[in-house]
C-alpha cells in the first residue's frame, strides 16, 4: 500500500479508488485492476475489460450554476428508502441496484458527512441527488453517487448538485475525486468536466473469463 503523501501527489493515477477504501479492499483472485499506462491488449485474451475514468477537482475554481426551477436541500437519514428508489430508477438502463439497507450503511461509515447528501426536489418529489464522502484524514472529498431521474435530465440539475457539493467540500477538503464507467450512456464525465474536474486517468477492471 502506498503512503498517504504518495497518494496525495497524484490520487487518480496512484489508486483506482479513494485511499480510505483501498486500505480495506480485498481484490478477488480472478480480478486485476490496472492503470491505462500499464495496460496491454494481450490481457483481453484471458480477461474481460471494464474501463473507468478517474478525475480530480482541486477546489480552486468552482463554476456558479443556478437552477430556480427546483429546490435543493440536505437529505436526512430518514430519506434512505426514497434515495434508493430514485437511484434504481435513474440506473434502470444498467444492472445497478441498491437497497435501502445499502444506502443506510453509507451513513454509518467513517467518511459520512451529512451536508454532502443533497437532493433536488420538484415540489416534494425527489428527482436528483448527490452523495459524497469526506475523508478528513486525507483531506479528500469523494463523489460516490450522482443521479437524476430520466424525465428530469437535460434540465441542469446535475451540475447544480455537483457544484453545491464542491462549495461545501471547499471548506473541508483539499481535493475531490470521482470515478465512473467510461461507456455510460448518460456520459457523467461530461458533467464533471463542466464543473471543473480534470485529468485523463483510465483504470481497467479486468475479470478472468
Amino acid at each position: 500500500m502506498i503512503s498517504i503523501e504518495e497518494y496525495k501527489q497524484n490520487p487518480c493515477e496512484a489508486l483506482s479508488i479513494p485511499y480510505w477504501k483501498a486500505t480495506d479492499i480485498i481484490i478477488p483472485d480472478n480480478v486485476k485492476i490496472i492503470h491505462n499506462k500499464n495496460f496491454d491488449e494481450t490481457l483481453l485474451e484471458k480477461y474481460s475489460d471494464k474501463q473507468y475514468f478517474r478525475l480530480i477537482h482541486r477546489l480552486n475554481c468552482i463554476p456558479d450554476f443556478s437552477n430556480n426551477d427546483f429546490t435543493y436541500k440536505m437529505l436526512s437519514k430518514e430519506k434512505t428508502n426514497e434515495v434508493a428508489d430514485m437511484i434504481n430508477a435513474s440506473y434502470s438502463h444498467t444492472d445497478v441496484f441498491v437497497s435501502a439497507d445499502y444506502i443506510k450503511g453509507l451513513t454509518e461509515t467513517k467518511v459520512y458527512f451529512p451536508e454532502l447528501w443533497i437532493g433536488a426536489f420538484d415540489n416534494n418529489k425527489l428527482v436528483g441527488s448527490i452523495i459524497c464522502d469526506l475523508d478528513t484524514k486525507i483531506g479528500e472529498g469523494v463523489i460516490e453517487w450522482l443521479q437524476v431521474l430520466p424525465d428530469y435530465r437535460g434540465k441542469g440539475i446535475a451540475p447544480v448538485l455537483v457544484c453545491k457539493a464542491l462549495n461545501i467540500l471547499k471548506l473541508n477538503a483539499d481535493f475531490v475525486t470521482v470515478s465512473g464507467e467510461c461507456d455510460n450512456i448518460t456520459n457523467p464525465e461530461r458533467v464533471y468536466r463542466k464543473c471543473g474536474f480534470t485529468g485523463n486517468d483510465i483504470w481497467h477492471i479486468l475479470t478472468k473469463h
